[in-house]
């Protein structure tokens, strides 16, 4: 099935019943997303597998920082300056 659907102002999306019966999915059912520039892909998963996918990602992440010879001591200070600077540009307005 093909259909078109739209973008919420914050960002929500619908998927039609059709397409949720032919799939089979239900409330509280798990998707995994994934993109490129040019498409969206939905995969339903397991509350499990969606949990066993996030882990892997976290430690294809931890890998690649521990790779460059980043620590966590630096990780914490770079997202606390992210999150001061944040705050500066917040009390400007």
């Amino acid at each position: 099935m093909i259909d078109i659907i739209t973008i919420s102002s914050k960002g929500q999306i619908v998927l039609p019943k059709k397409i949720r019966e032919e799939a089979g999915l239900a409330e509280q059912d798990k998707l995994l997303v994934v993109s490129d520039s040019e498409q969206i892909i939905l995969k339903r998963v397991s509350k499990e597998k969606a949990k066993k996918k996030l882990l892997e990602l976290l430690n294809y992440f931890a890998e690649r920082l521990k790779e460059k010879g980043i620590t966590e001591e630096e990780i914490q200070e770079e997202v606390k300056a992210v999150r001061n600077e944040k705050a500066k540009s917040r009390a400007r307005y």
